[in-house]
């Protein structure tokens, strides 16, 4: 504020002076926040491939390589599952058809279910979508929550989580087909890395748990009462809440132990999975606008996309939309080739 009093020389020299102050040397802005790596800054043999996406929307729902997906093609009049130019699966639209697929080294499994019912079927096909046979059609109503986990192989037998009532049953059939083998668990539980069950699902604040289906042994997970836990067997993850959305975002072990801070209050998860290969977080730094990587072997982070709209992963890939319907591209990236070149 100038006085009512002042001069005009007075003024010129206040003039000069706040000019003085601006331009004088030594007045440094405050540092810009570190920048962010690229993925290839990290990691100079990743490697991200693309595929453009013609026709009717598609979404990979699985990769076998990173040049051949199983997804779903979604057109007026059908919806088909696929395997590159392989039609596995054509059904109409109605009754909302979803999928979960799984890949085993000598299999493909899906799941093919009515949104409405939640209901359907099993299947399964040679490793690249071969003759497709029916495994069962008892599946209870499915629980998919577009995880990894939603389908899991193992052991020569596929297995799932329905639901009945107020109870979660952990469902299991070989792959050669026969019987359904159903172990009910008291609450609301989903499928993790197998043989664990998790309470994660519930996405209430506090502890969580981990419950082997196999003989029912249960490990709690501890958590604040403005903490929300999802965990695996090998990683957990942390999301400290508060009234606006998450405050902060750590990664630890189930029992407490390697805690660290990913980020603060604009990292989010990218999609439900806490880790990838049981060592790669996918985040969005909602700040900057970023799909970011983070590695728990290493603690780095790596910028992934600037550009992205969907965000899944199975198995070793990581995969992302860019672009509209009208010119919609799929990128997706082989963790392995991280692993190779760190």
């Amino acid at each position: 504020m100038i006085p009512r009093d002042c001069t005009p020389l007075g003024l010129a020299l206040a003039v000069l002076a706040a000019v003085a102050i601006v331009v004088l040397p030594g007045q440094d802005p405050a540092p810009a926040a570190p920048a962010v790596p690229s993925l290839t800054d990290v990691w100079p043999g990743a490697r991200i491939t693309e595929h453009a996406v013609s026709g009717a929307p598609y979404t990979p729902l699985a990769y076998l390589d990173p040049g051949i997906s199983a997804g779903v093609t979604r057109a007026s009049d059908s919806i088909r599952l696929t395997v590159g130019d392989r039609v596995l699966r054509e059904v109409p639209p109605s009754g909302s058809p979803r999928f979960a697929v799984a890949t085993a080294p000598d299999a493909l499994v899906w799941l093919e279910l009515s949104d409405i019912t939640g209901t359907g079927s099993l299947w399964r096909a040679g490793p690249r979508g071969e003759n497709p046979v029916l495994v069962t059609a008892d599946t209870g109503r499915v629980v998919l929550l577009d995880s990894q986990y939603d389908l899991v192989v193992h052991d020569e037998q596929a297995g799932w989580a329905a639901t009945r009532g107020d109870a979660t049953e952990m469902r299991t059939v070989a792959l050669s087909g026969g019987p359904v083998t159903v172990t009910p668990l008291p609450g609301d539980f989903a499928l993790t890395a197998w043989p664990f069950a998790t309470s994660a699902a519930v996405e209430q604040a506090g502890p969580s748990e981990l419950v082997d289906v196999r003989d029912g042994r249960v490990t709690r997970v501890g958590g604040q009462s403005a903490e929300l836990v999802d965990c695996t067997p090998s990683w957990c993850r942390v999301q400290v809440l508060r009234q606006s959305g998450t405050a902060r975002f750590d990664l630890m072990r189930p029992d407490g132990s390697e805690r660290r801070r990913v980020g603060g209050k604009g990292i989010r998860p990218a999609f439900g999975d806490v880790v990838v290969l049981d060592r790669f977080a996918v985040v969005v730094d909602d700040d900057r606008g970023a799909l970011v990587l983070y590695d728990t072997a290493t603690g780095r982070a790596a910028d992934l996309a600037a550009e992205f709209g969907t965000v899944l992963a199975r198995g070793p890939f990581v995969w992302w939309s860019a672009g509209g319907n009208e010119a919609l591209t799929w990128r997706v990236l082989d963790l392995r080739t991280l692993e190779a070149s760190a």
